[in-house]
């Protein structure tokens, strides 16, 4: 099937004139289409879920049309992501290989950035996070599907560490055993927040800054995107990861290990936009946690690099010998200094 007959079945203002891909996204097939009414020109989204990442794209697409519609009736006239309909009613298309298609309207007049350079876009960035959680603060999680189980779950992670390390079997042990002893001394973090019995929130899981849109107008707010991970889970674990992501003096893979380092002056900023908007909603045992979920989603990471080095990089892509034990180090690196 062609881009135009997908188009085709799509509720649009007119017929595509222009396309093209956009290269960005690591996991996606997206592109930017336009169409034409008259003289007037209009801007889509147009993408594919992976089905080898999502092996279920409808249950992702069920979730993101549940989020969406609930937080259009929270707030009806601030402007966030929406579904374009079929010309059947549905809001999305499957196709007979199991390849499901979606479209979204094109933001104009937003800007997206890859890294936090300011306390002022950290504030905003994790305030524009907290919102989206308190919007689905009243959403029953139950009524999502879990797209990925145990997505962010330390122990299970911690727990497929020591298998690696067990079974060792491209002989790697040796030369990342003092990460690995690391870790293991580091115990304690991997069920602090799984077992505390914190509520099951809807939560975001993917809370990288280049997930926000921002308008070039300061005074309206930013608009959360890439939905395809939102499912049941840890409101610490958004927070978290966005700390640990954003606060990060380097680049995931920088080798120098005296660059790396959290910077006080980002992670008080994305704690206070956090809170200014998600404050209102955590529980107490929330709150005295969310210091330590950084901590934690940092030991996570680490152990999934250093796993995944461990058993011959089977997961993660790579770009040389040994990537994924620098990305370890790196993490582990970053923990030490939180």
């Amino acid at each position: 099937m062609t881009l135009q007959d997908i188009t085709s079945r799509f509720i649009l203002p007119g017929p595509v004139v222009y396309h093209e891909e956009i290269a960005t996204g690591l996991i996606n097939t997206t592109f930017a289409i336009t169409c034409r009414s008259g003289k007037t020109e209009t801007r889509f989204i147009l993408q594919s879920i992976n089905s080898a990442v999502f092996p279920e794209p409808e249950k992702v697409m069920e979730n993101i049309f549940h989020v969406i519609g609930h937080i259009g009736t929270r707030d009806s006239h601030t402007e966030q992501l929406c579904l374009i309909p079929l010309l059947d009613g549905r809001s999305w298309l499957k196709l007979p290989d199991n390849t499901v298609w979606r479209c979204y309207p094109f933001h104009e007049n937003t800007e997206t950035f890859e890294k936090i350079n300011s306390p002022q876009l950290a504030y905003r960035a994790a305030a524009a996070f907290g919102h989206f959680q308190a919007r689905l603060a009243d959403l029953d999680p139950s009524t999502l599907h879990e797209t990925i189980p145990k997505f962010h779950h330390t122990p299970t992670y911690y727990a497929k560490l020591l298998a690696a390390v067990e079974k060792n079997p491209v002989e790697r042990l040796a030369g990342a055993q003092a990460e690995v002893d690391f870790i293991i001394s580091q115990k304690n973090l991997t069920t602090l927040l799984t077992d505390a019995g914190l509520p099951q929130r809807i939560t975001h899981n993917d809370t990288k800054i280049s997930n926000i849109l921002f308008p070039t107008n300061p005074n309206l707010p930013p608009i959360v995107i890439d939905l395809d991970t939102v499912m049941p889970g840890l409101a610490l674990f958004d927070f978290g990861d966005l700390v640990r992501s954003a606060a990060s003096s380097a680049a995931e893979d920088e080798q120098d290990l005296s660059k790396v380092y959290v910077d006080e002056n980002l992670r008080k900023a994305l704690t206070e936009g956090y809170l200014s908007t998600a404050g209102d909603f955590l529980t107490p045992e929330e709150l005295k946690l969310l210091p330590v979920a950084p901590k934690v989603i940092t030991l996570e990471l680490a152990s999934r690099f250093l796993t995944d080095h461990l058993l011959g990089d089977t997961y993660f892509k790579t770009k040389y010998p040994g990537h994924n034990l620098v990305r370890a180090r790196n993490q582990l690196a970053l923990l030490k200094s939180m």
